[in-house]
C-alpha cells in the first residue's frame, strides 16, 4: 500500500514542476515567515519586561523627588517661536543685495 503511493508521488514529482519547485519554495517561505514572527515576539516581549522594571525602578528611585519622576528632561521650558521675528533676524544677519562673486575651483585642477 506504501509503495503505491511511495511511486505515484515520485512519478507526479517527477513530472509536476510545481511539486517539484513550487511546493518546497512556498512550505519554506510559511514556515520561515511563522519562525520569524515567534522570534521577534519574544523579543518583544523580553523587553516589554525588560522596560517594566526599569520604571519601577525610576520610579521608586526619583518618585519623591523636587523634578519629579522624569526629571528635568520632559519640564523644560520652550519659547514661542515666531516665524516672522525668525526671518527677521535671519534678514539682518544677512545682506542678500551685496555680495562677491567668486570663482570655484575645479576639483582636478591645481594652482
Amino acid at each position: 500500500m506504501s509503495s503505491v503511493i511511495a511511486k505515484t508521488y515520485k512519478r507526479k514529482l517527477r513530472t509536476s514542476p510545481f511539486l517539484r519547485f513550487g511546493l518546497p519554495l512556498i512550505s519554506l517561505t510559511v514556515v520561515g515567515f511563522l519562525g520569524l514572527g515567534h522570534m521577534v515576539q519574544g523579543r518583544r516581549d523580553v523587553s516589554n519586561v525588560i522596560d517594566e522594571n526599569g520604571w519601577e525602578r525610576l520610579t521608586e528611585t526619583q518618585g519623591l523627588t523636587r523634578e519629579g519622576a522624569l526629571g528635568k528632561n520632559l519640564q523644560r521650558k520652550s519659547k514661542k517661536i515666531n516665524l516672522e521675528e525668525e526671518l527677521k533676524a535671519m534678514q539682518e544677519k544677512l545682506d542678500i543685495n551685496s555680495f562677491e562673486y567668486k570663482k570655484i575651483p575645479k576639483p582636478g585642477a591645481e594652482k
